[in-house]
């Protein structure tokens, strides 16, 4: 079956990135005139600063993974190749688990209630907006191939 390639992407025109730093941007806003502290206990901002690092450390091998498949990053073009390996053994949206990570970790490491708060609705509409949409592209780009990755992976962890 031929792919029309102006349809060959998975049709996500906002990145979870954007959306992340959105909801931080707004739960900074908010908390300013609406405080909505975390306990000040310095082990929060220890976990906070241990979720940040494996956030980043979680990204930097999802990137690596990417670019050694010859993968776009953006949702909004085709990809090569189905990605399985590196921290696509563990979970099929590295990326967006880490994105997770880092808002929560933020959150923590800032005592910020609000960004926590938000991470929620965040979570729900990156899931509704993007996996949905990224996980229909893939089924139609690689059948079952993906249906097989599906069942062998799960979606976060």
């Amino acid at each position: 079956m031929a792919i029309d390639k102006s349809e060959d992407h998975a049709d996500v025109i906002l990145p979870p990135p954007v959306i992340h730093m959105v909801s931080i941007g707004l739960a900074g806003v908010i908390g300013y005139y609406f405080p909505l502290p975390l306990p000040d206990w310095v082990i929060l901002q220890w976990v906070g600063a241990m979720l940040s690092a494996a956030a980043i450390t979680i990204t930097l091998w999802g990137m690596r993974e990417f670019h050694a498949s010859r993968n776009p990053v953006a949702p909004i073009r085709p990809v090569n190749r189905l990605m399985v390996s590196g921290p696509y053994r563990f979970t099929r949206n590295p990326l967006y688990l880490s994105l997770i990570l880092l808002q929560l970790g933020l959150a923590l490491f800032f005592l910020n209630g609000w960004m926590a708060v938000l991470l929620l609705p965040v979570a729900i509409i990156v899931h509704v907006y993007v996996v949905a949409r990224e996980e229909a592209y893939l089924l139609r780009r690689f059948g079952s191939d993906y249906q097989a990755y599906q069942e062998r992976v799960r979606r976060w962890i």
